[in-house]
C-alpha cells in the first residue's frame, strides 16, 4: 500500500471509532473545551465524521492544547504537559498508529527494562572500559519543525499529511485561550500520542549512525544517552556526539561543566542509567528510585486511609500493581526487585490494614 492508502485506512470512520473505544473511552482528561469522553460519546458519529472528512481533505487543524504543569521536584522547573481535546486525541492516536506503521522497519521502540538488560549483557562481556552519559537539555521543546518535516519527507511526500502533522506540533499550549495566542514555531508538545515517535524520527539519523559504529555501544532512551567505549577515546567521542546533536538544534549538558547531568568515566567506578545503579556485575535500583517508590506507596495508603469507601481489595490491587507491575501486550511494566527491607515494610503495612 502507498503512504496515502495507509493514512486513509487509519483515518477511516470505522478505524477512528475503534481508536476511540480502544484508547480514549476510559480517560478522564479534558482539553481546553472541557468536553469529557462521556459528553463526546453522545456526539461520536458527528465528531468522527468531521475528523474523517477534514483529515482526508488535508485541512484538519488541531485545537489549542490545555496546559498542565507536572512538578519535577523542589527547585526544578515543572514539566509542561499538553492536554488535547477528545477529538484531537483520536486524531493524534491515529497519527501515531499511521507513523508507527510507516516507520516499523526503521524505528524500534524499546522499554527501559529491555535497554537495561542489553546494558547489563554488554557490561558482562567486558569489551569496554569507559562509559559516557549524556543528557539532552529541553529535548522536546528544542526540536526544529523544519528539520523534523525534512526527515518526515523522506517517507511521507504527501503535503496534506505533513500539514496535519505540522498542525499537531505547532498548536499552542495555553492555560486559557486568547486571540493573541500564536502557533508554536519550535518544539513538540509533551504528552501527545505522537510525541515519542516524532522525537525518535527526529533523532533517527544520529541513532542509526552511532548504532552502526563498531568501536562503541550506543543506547538512547528519549533524552538519556549512554555510550560504552575505550577510555582513551571517550572525550573525543563525547565531543563528536555533542556536536551531532548541536547540528540539529539540541543542546547536550557538558560532562565537564555539568557532571551531575552528563559524565565521562571508567566503567569500574559505576554509573546510573534509567533509574538503575550499575556497579561491577550488580544492577540495583537507584536510591532515588527506591525513595520515589516508597513515597508512592505511602500515597496509596494515605488515599485508602481517607477514602469514604475503604475497599481492601482495591488497596491490595494498587499495591500489587505498583510493586510487582503487570504484563500488557506481552510487555512487562513496573518493577519487581529484591528490596527486602522495602518489601518487609509493605508487608507490615498490609498486615496492619488487614488486621
Amino acid at each position: 500500500m502507498t503512504v496515502s492508502d495507509i493514512f486513509l485506512q487509519h483515518f477511516s470512520i470505522e478505524k477512528l471509532k475503534e481508536t476511540f473505544s480502544d484508547h480514549i473511552v476510559y480517560s478522564r482528561a479534558t482539553g481546553i473545551d472541557n468536553l469529557d469522553q462521556y459528553a463526546f460519546r453522545s456526539q461520536l458519529d458527528e465528531q468522527v465524521e468531521i475528523l474523517n472528512r477534514k483529515a482526508i481533505a488535508g485541512n484538519y487543524r488541531f485545537t489549542k492544547y490545555k496546559l498542565k504543569l507536572v512538578s519535577k521536584g523542589r527547585n526544578k522547573v515543572p514539566r509542561e504537559i499538553s492536554i488535547p481535546t477528545v477529538r484531537d486525541r483520536i486524531a493524534l492516536r491515529s497519527l501515531c498508529n499511521f507513523l508507527t506503521e510507516i516507520y516499523q522497519d526503521s524505528i524500534e521502540f524499546e522499554l527501559p527494562q529491555n535497554i537495561v538488560k542489553k546494558v547489563k549483557n554488554d557490561l558482562n562481556h567486558g569489551q569496554y572500559d569507559a562509559c559516557i552519559k549524556l543528557d539532552v537539555t529541553n529535548f522536546y521543546p528544542s526540536i526544529k519543525h523544519k528539520e523534523l518535516l525534512s526527515r518526515l519527507g523522506r517517507k511521507i511526500r504527501v503535503p496534506s499529511i505533513k500539514n496535519i502533522i505540522l498542525s499537531a506540533i505547532s498548536s499552542p499550549t495555553v492555560s486559557a485561550s486568547k486571540s493573541s495566542d500564536l502557533p508554536s514555531s519550535r518544539g513538540v508538545p509533551q504528552g501527545l500520542a505522537v510525541s515519542n515517535i516524532l522525537a525518535a524520527i527526529y533523532l533517527s539519523n544520529i541513532d542509526n549512525h552511532l548504532s552502526s559504529m563498531h568501536s562503541i555501544k550506543y543506547y538512547r532512551y528519549v533524552d538519556d544517552v549512554l555510550i560504552f567505549c575505550n577510555l582513551c577515546e571517550a572525550i573525543e567521542i563525547a565531543e563528536q556526539v555533542i556536536k551531532m546533536f548541536r547540528k540539529i538544534g539540541l543542546k547536550v549538558h557538558d560532562p565537564i561543566k555539568a557532571p551531575e547531568k552528563s559524565s565521562i568515566g571508567p566503567i569500574v567506578n559505576g554509573f546510573d542509567y534509567l533509574g538503575y545503579q550499575f556497579t561491577s556485575n550488580k544492577v540495583t535500583a537507584r536510591i532515588g528510585s527506591v525513595e520515589r517508590l516508597k513515597h508512592s506507596l505511602v500515597s496509596i495508603f494515605t488515599s485508602y486511609k481517607y477514602s469514604k469507601q475503604k475497599s481492601e481489595s482495591f488497596l491490595l490491587w494498587r499495591l500489587d500493581l505498583r510493586i510487582t507491575g503487570c504484563i500488557y501486550e506481552n510487555k512487562s511494566k513496573g518493577w519487581l526487585f529484591s528490596l527486602q527491607k522495602l518489601m518487609m515494610k509493605v508487608f507490615c503495612m498490609r498486615w496492619i490494614i488487614m488486621s
